[in-house]
């Protein structure tokens, strides 16, 4: 069967065709293949509906060459300047509809020729990146990879990658479905910049934890800190958390409420 448009939470389609199967008390949909945000989506999905208590559900997607900012378009604001061309593989192998924190999985994701900036947790970085080297915390992020798992719906990462000309961001750790960060970033400055960059990565690479931050808050309010270097000397590379510091009010004196 094939039909559109279509609609499912903020996602739009032009279109999509599957082939729909119910047996017994479980419903599949396979050999799902729609347009996607310039691209290609192909997958299948799988649902038991026996239980009363609980909806367990099973699905695999896979999108090629889909414009980021369309996408996001949809999923966040109209007005991002986010670019590139995305493609991903996700399983969620088990999941049940009434329980938002059950999702268990896998996957991968690649972005190339991406302006990712718009991102809140990229771009808190970009201030840092440009006190270092000046424009760098602007350009564009040739590529971007990760591969990640999903275990009660927390999102887990040890290799997520943003790679430009002058430097690569490397990110681990974690962010759950509603948008809480526990993860680290370390950036490497001239890793990939032509001629000297093989050269500079191997002798400075003992400073690489320089310029490693843990990131907390959440996806939109993340909260750099400085890892391995004492507050008082941080300013040259968190100009903007340190001038935050400087203004902020202090704490209140009034003693608390009795109790």
């Amino acid at each position: 069967m094939t039909g559109g448009p279509f609609q499912y939470w903020r996602f739009r389609l032009p279109e999509i065709g599957a082939t729909v199967q119910w047996t017994n008390e479980t419903v599949s949909i396979r050999e799902l293949k729609a347009p996607f945000y310039g691209g290609r989506l192909e997958g299948q999905f799988r649902v038991d509906v026996s239980q009363r208590e609980a909806t367990p559900f099973q699905f695999e997607a896979r999108v090629a060459g889909a414009d980021f900012h369309e996408l996001m378009s949809d999923l966040h604001t109209p007005t991002n300047r986010l670019e590139g061309k995305l493609s991903a593989d996700l399983a969620v192998t088990r999941a049940d509809a009434r329980d938002w924190k059950s999702w268990q999985g896998f996957g991968q994701a690649e972005l190339t020729d991406g302006f990712l900036w718009d991102i809140p947790m990229v771009g808190a970085l970009s201030p840092i990146l440009n006190t270092i080297l000046p424009g760098v915390g602007k350009g564009r992020i040739s590529a971007a990879t990760a591969t990640f798992t999903i275990t009660n719906s927390i999102v887990h990462t040890d290799d997520l990658e943003m790679r430009a000309p002058l430097f690569r961001l490397a990110y681990r750790g974690a962010v759950d479905f509603t948008g809480r960060l526990d993860a680290r970033v370390e950036a490497r400055l001239l890793r990939d910049a032509w001629v000297i960059g093989p050269l500079v990565s191997l002798l400075f690479s003992p400073l690489s934890k320089v310029m490693e931050y843990g990131v907390t808050g959440t996806l939109g309010d993340p909260r750099l800190e400085l890892l391995y270097i004492p507050k008082p000397f941080q300013a040259p590379f968190d100009p903007i958390g340190t001038l935050r510091e400087m203004f902020r009010d202090p704490p209140s004196q009034i003693p608390p409420p009795d109790r």
